[in-house]
């Protein structure tokens, strides 16, 4: 998504999605002017004449005010054209073309750090006429960069550019990791170089980008660059996973649908206009903002949509997704807000929350308030999915999800049939191959086959996580699933930059907090791990008890041993790798005896663990060190000390 700055460096904020893509629209025109029946025909192209222009007008003032602080008159209208004008805007994309036209290796490393996904990605549907506009938009500026890029490096002579050819063509990987081209000039040059091995490594993730993203493999002309074809891997195509729970593959799909709907939900705003009094619309921008975080909803506002008074789009006939209203009205007298949640297809009230905000606001107040309306939204919208079922993509996908959260092979049975259905049908469905990777884990940890190595599963894994990555990187269960991926192969510093973007993503949701925060301790990053921690224990109305696991896991990292052995003692302990976690922090604290007193009074249930067959499975890799995922090596040799002694009572 663009950002638009003023010259002075200060974001631009639009109240509206569509009134911020009319901005981008009327920027990236020629002249910065468009004519204003064409800004109706694009993004009210279904509604009456009437209309269109009522609610155009209305968006241009939204765009007006908005612009204000960049100086009076930006943005004229004459003679039935609209024009931004005597203004400085810093637009990223113009700084990209600006890093492409200088051309030197650090200018093209600046241009990958800016380009932060498709043009506009998360505006589509607005309107189907915008749509249109915006897939030939894209396109376009995907394809001018792509060869500017290759033009300045065609004939580039090495090894004198070395440095710029291969920041170029990582430039290109960022924009589309399905650049054979890219991938072909970084082969060569590596073989120039003299470093073959990251020669083979960049075929191998070649053929990995195509297979994922495209279902194809490299070109012959691709292959033939390397010399010793034994050094090639065999292509292998992604059949996730292989065990009991076999994903479908031999299916016929016979209509692929590619809109994802969500629940509606509407928000309508009855605020003060006292200028010094901001309580209100602090507390209901907070709430607009953590809905938002959660992708899990289609947000309008009630009273954009409906120029009248917005009551009159309570009353819906609502889908199986549902359509709700969030009313939020301020009384400047009592000093209070009141937060009403209704079904707008049958009128009842959800829920209805009143804050007083007594003799002073604080802001920090009004966080944690919009975190608990959030989370009541969240919750009541998506376990009502859960129950009714349902048939669209998303009400799948809940309902898969609250399988994933188990840990037994029939849940991930279920799960695993939903997820086939969902790609069936929808096969860019992004968290669909999130849900494959966490399957594929606990398949691999929990319950493996006695058939499958661990390498064959970590790659698919890694496969099924990073194509998720690919198809809608703003998911934060996405970068979760991958930062995982990521730490099953060892990769610690590109996990923890995807697990630290899923919690940008959605700092306002605790179950992803604390999943970051104990990926960030297994990373070794005990600092954040810890702060995250605590943010996502203050956001929890109640602390789920597996969470207290993930909590053992983050002071076992810490070395605070004994907090880990507390907050183990109080999650279900249902799982080898907690009891593990606790073994081996009671080793570090010298109390042996204790640890073995543990294991005896496990000894009658070891068969009902989970993971426990993981330890009686013949693999390549012996289980003590497949469940060891703390990448600091104090902390790691620290749990394989609980992890031998377990080992050596069960006898293995």
């Amino acid at each position: 998504m663009p950002q638009l700055l003023t010259a002075d460096g200060k974001p631009i904020p639009v109240k509206t999605r569509k009134a911020f893509a009319i901005l981008v629209f009327i920027l990236r025109a020629p002249a910065r002017t468009v004519t204003r029946d064409l800004l109706a025909d694009t993004f009210w192209s279904g509604a009456e004449r009437e209309k269109a222009v009522q609610s155009l007008r209305q968006a241009l003032r939204q765009i007006r005010v908005a612009l204000e602080p960049a100086g009076a008159d930006v943005l004229v209208t004459r003679s039935g054209t609209t024009s931004i004008q005597d203004i400085a805007l810093s637009f990223d994309l113009e700084e990209i073309e600006r890093c492409v036209g200088r051309g030197a290796a650090e200018d093209y490393d600046m241009a990958a750090e800016l380009w932060l996904g498709e043009f506009l990605y998360g505006f589509e549907g607005i309107d189907s006429q915008f749509d249109a506009w915006l897939l030939v938009e894209r396109e376009g500026i995907q394809a001018a960069t792509v060869s500017k890029v290759l033009k300045q490096i065609e004939y580039a002579a090495l090894p004198d550019n070395s440095a710029k050819v291969e920041a170029a063509c990582r430039f290109l990987l960022k924009i589309d990791r399905a650049n054979e081209t890219a991938h072909r000039i970084l082969i060569k040059l590596y073989l120039a170089q003299g470093h073959r091995e990251r020669a083979v490594q960049q075929f191998q993730t070649c053929e990995k980008d195509l297979m994922t993203l495209l279902e194809v493999e490299p070109d012959d002309e691709t292959r033939a660059i390397l010399e010793e074809t034994s050094y090639l891997p065999s292509t292998q195509k992604l059949g996730f996973p292989q065990t009991q729970l076999t994903r479908q593959t031999d299916y016929r799909p016979a209509q692929v649908e590619d809109e994802i709907r969500l629940p509606e939900i509407h928000l309508f705003s009855l605020m003060s206009r006292t200028p010094s009094d901001n309580s209100g619309r602090v507390l209901r921008d907070e709430i607009a903002a953590g809905l938002s975080a959660y992708r899990s909803f289609e947000l309008y506002q009630a009273e954009y949509q409906d120029d009248r008074s917005g009551h009159d789009v309570m009353r819906v006939d609502g889908s199986e997704l549902g359509s709700f209203l969030l009313r939020c009205r301020e009384d400047d007298q009592q000093n209070k807000l009141y937060v009403q949640f209704e079904d707008r297809s049958n009128g009842r009230i959800v829920f209805n929350e009143i804050i007083n905000f007594g003799a002073g606001f604080d802001e920090q107040i009004a966080v944690d308030t919009a975190v608990q309306v959030v989370s009541r939204v969240h919750s009541n919208v998506i376990e009502r999915l859960r129950r009714k079922g349902g048939e669209t993509p998303f009400a799948k996908w809940c309902q898969a999800e609250s399988y994933l959260w188990q840990f037994a092979p029939t849940a991930d049975a279920k799960a695993l049939e939903l997820l086939n259905e969902i790609e069936r049908k929808n096969p860019q469905f992004s968290m669909t191959y999130a849900g494959y990777a966490s399957i594929g884990m606990k398949q691999m940890l929990y319950y493996p086959s006695e058939t499958r190595g661990t390498e064959k599963r970590l790659d698919e894994i890694y496969s099924a996580a990073e194509k998720a990555v690919n198809l809608d990187p703003w998911q934060p269960v996405n970068q979760r699933l991958h930062g995982w991926s990521l730490i099953h192969n060892g990769i610690a510093d590109d996990s923890r930059r995807a697990f630290e973007q899923a919690a940008r993503l959605n700092p306002r949701d605790p179950a992803n907090l604390m999943s970051v925060a104990e990926g960030l301790a297994f990373v070794g990053d005990n600092s954040a791990a810890r702060n995250y921690a605590e943010k996502a224990y203050n956001l929890f109305p109640t602390i789920p008890r597996v969470f207290y696991e993930y909590l053992a896991n983050i002071s076992f990292a810490a070395g605070h041993f004994e907090d880990a052995v507390l907050n183990m003692e109080r999650a279900p302990s249902g799982s080898i790798y907690g009891l593990t976690t606790r073994i081996a922090a009671l080793v570090c604290m010298g109390r042996e005896a204790e640890a073995r007193d543990v294991l005896e009074a496990y000894q009658t249930r070891f068969d009902e663990l989970s993971g426990f067959q993981s330890i009686k499975t013949p693999d390549q890799m012996g289980w003590y060190q497949m469940i060891n995922f703390f990448q600091n090596k104090k902390t790691r040799d620290n749990y394989r000390r609980g992890a031998e002694m377990v080992r050596a009572y069960l006898g293995n």
